[in-house]
C-alpha cells in the first residue's frame, strides 16, 4: 500500500488502487519546496530502487480517468495486464509521428504555419523548476501522490498511468514513443502528471538547431504551449536552450 503522509482522500485512494506500487500521499497545502526537494531526493535515489518517481496531481477530473481506465479493461484484466498489454501493442514511431502532425499543421494553418514558425529573433525565459503540482491560488502544493513506478523505463510511466487521448492530447502510445525518443536524446524524465498537465525535467538543449527541432516536435505534441503560450516556435526553441523544465499543458 506505500507509506502515507496522512490518510489518503477518496480521489487519492483510487489512484494508488489502479496504480498499485509504492505511493507517499500529501494533502493540499504542503509548501512547493517541500514537495520539489522531496521529489528530488527520490530521483537521486531511483536507479538504486529501480523505479521512476512520478508526482500525480490529485483531483476529481483525474479519478474519473481512472473510471473510464477501467471501463476500457478488458473482462477480468487486472491493472498490471491493462499495461502489459498496453506496451505490448504497437508504439508508433516518434520521428515519424512528428513529422506527419508538422506536415498536417503547415497544411492546415496555411499563413499562420508562416508566422508562428518565422526566426523574429525574440528570446525567452528560462524553466528551471518544477510547477505542475501547485495551486497557483494559493502558492502551495496541490493534493499529491508521488508514485515510485517499479521502471528504470521512464516513458513507461505513461503505460501505468495512460494520459491522453483527449482534445488534442496525444494518445497513451503516442506519450509512450514520445517519452522514450526524448529521454534517448535529451535524458528527458516525466516528472509531473495531473489532468491537463505534464512537465518533464531535462537537459537543456545547447545547440540552437537542436534547440529549434525540439521545439517544433514540442509544438506538434501540444500545440496549446506555443498558440496559448509563448506565441513562437522560436521563442520556445531559446526557451528550451536555459531550461531544466518542460511544460506541456492541454486546454
Amino acid at each position: 500500500m506505500g507509506i502515507f503522509s496522512s490518510k489518503p482522500s477518496p480521489n487519492a485512494q483510487k489512484i494508488i488502487d489502479f496504480l498499485g506500487c509504492k505511493c507517499d500521499y500529501y494533502p493540499a497545502g504542503k509548501s512547493a519546496e517541500f514537495i520539489r526537494s522531496t521529489y528530488e531526493d527520490l530521483y537521486a535515489r531511483h536507479e538504486m530502487g529501480g523505479y521512476t518517481p512520478l508526482m500525480i496531481v490529485v483531483d476529481d477530473v483525474l479519478a474519473e480517468w481512472i473510471d473510464i481506465l477501467r471501463e476500457d479493461m478488458q473482462e477480468g484484466e487486472t491493472p498490471e495486464q491493462f499495461r502489459q498489454r498496453l506496451l505490448s501493442t504497437d508504439i508508433p514511431d516518434a520521428a515519424e509521428w512528428f513529422t506527419e502532425k508538422l506536415s498536417e499543421m503547415k497544411e492546415a494553418y496555411g499563413e499562420y504555419w508562416e508566422q508562428v514558425t518565422a526566426e523574429t529573433g525574440e528570446t525567452g525565459g528560462a524553466a528551471d523548476r518544477l510547477s505542475g503540482f501547485v495551486d497557483y491560488s494559493t502558492k502551495k502544493a496541490a493534493e499529491l501522490i508521488i508514485a515510485r513506478i517499479p521502471t528504470d523505463k521512464p516513458w513507461e510511466v505513461f503505460a501505468w498511468l495512460p494520459f491522453g487521448g483527449w482534445n488534442d492530447c496525444p494518445e497513451p502510445s503516442v506519450m509512450i514513443a514520445a517519452g522514450e525518443y526524448w529521454y534517448r536524446k535529451y535524458h528527458a524524465v516525466p516528472a509531473v502528471i495531473s489532468h491537463d498537465v505534464l512537465e518533464f525535467t531535462a537537459m537543456p538543449v545547447r545547440d540552437r538547431s537542436a534547440a529549434v527541432g525540439l521545439a517544433l516536435e514540442q509544438y506538434a505534441f501540444c500545440g496549446d504551449i506555443v498558440d496559448q503560450g509563448v506565441q513562437s516556435v522560436a521563442v520556445l526553441a531559446d526557451m528550451l536552450m536555459r531550461s531544466s523544465v518542460w511544460f506541456f499543458w492541454w486546454d
